[in-house]
C-alpha cells in the first residue's frame, strides 16, 4: 500500500507582514491627504485586506497613524544617535560639532512633523490619544536624554536645569525652528541659532573647557 505524500502547507501570509501593509497604506492616505480622520475602510481597502485582518492588527485607526509616526520616529533617531554619537566618539568635539549632530539628527522631516501635529490636535479632546502620545514622546526624550548631555560635558557645559527638561527644551527649540521652514528661505540657519541658543542658555560652564 502506498501512502500519498503528504500535502504542502498553503503559504500564510504573517501577521506582521499583514500590519506593514497596513502602515504602509495609512502613511500613503496620509500622504495624499494631510489628515488622519479617515475610515477602518478606506485603509484595508487600500492595503487589500479585510477589517478584520485590521482589528487583530490595530484597534483604531489613531493606533495605526501612531503606528506610522512611530517609525518615522525610529528613523529620525537612528539618524540622531548616529549624528551625536559621532560628536560623542570625537577625539576633541565642539559645541559646533554638538549643535550640527541636534540640527542634521533631526532633520524637518515633513511626514513626522506633520503627523505629530495632527495627533497633538486630537490629543486635546481624546485622553486616549494624549497618552499614546504622551508615553511615546516620554520615551523619545528619555532616550536622547543621556547621548546628549554626555556629548555636552564632554565640552564642559552641564544643564542648569533638570535634565530632562532640558532635553526637551531643545528639541521644543528645534521643532519651533522646522515651524518657520514656509515662512523662511534658510531654515537650516534658523534651526541652528535656535538649537545653540537654547543649549547655551541652560547650560553652565565654558564650551572651551
Amino acid at each position: 500500500m502506498t501512502t500519498t505524500p503528504a500535502e504542502a502547507p498553503k503559504p500564510v501570509r504573517r501577521r506582521s507582514s499583514t500590519r506593514t501593509a497596513l502602515i504602509a497604506a495609512a502613511e500613503a492616505i496620509f500622504d495624499e491627504t494631510g489628515s488622519t480622520s479617515v475610515s477602518v475602510e478606506a485603509i484595508t481597502r487600500r492595503a487589500g485586506y479585510t477589517r478584520g485582518a485590521f482589528y487583530s492588527n490595530f484597534r483604531s485607526v489613531d493606533e495605526v497613524f501612531f503606528a506610522v509616526y512611530e517609525q518615522q520616529a525610529e528613523l529620525v533617531f537612528e539618524l540622531l544617535s548616529d549624528m551625536l554619537g559621532d560628536a560623542r566618539s570625537s577625539d576633541e568635539p565642539t559645541l559646533d560639532d554638538i549643535v550640527r549632530g541636534v540640527v542634521e539628527g533631526l532633520p524637518p522631516e515633513e511626514k513626522w512633523y506633520a503627523i505629530r501635529s495632527v495627533l497633538i490636535t486630537r490629543a486635546r479632546h481624546d485622553e486616549e490619544v494624549r497618552m499614546l502620545l504622551t508615553a511615546h514622546t516620554d520615551h523619545f526624550h528619555d532616550t536622547l536624554q543621556p547621548l546628549l548631555v554626555e556629548c555636552l560635558s564632554r565640552i564642559g557645559l552641564h544643564p542648569v536645569i533638570d535634565p530632562a527638561l532640558f532635553t526637551r527644551a531643545v528639541v521644543a527649540a528645534h521643532v519651533g525652528a522646522v515651524s518657520q521652514s514656509v515662512l523662511h528661505a534658510d531654515t537650516q540657519r534658523v534651526r541652528v541659532a535656535a538649537v545653540e541658543g537654547c543649549i547655551l542658555g541652560l547650560t553652565r560652564g565654558s564650551a572651551s573647557a
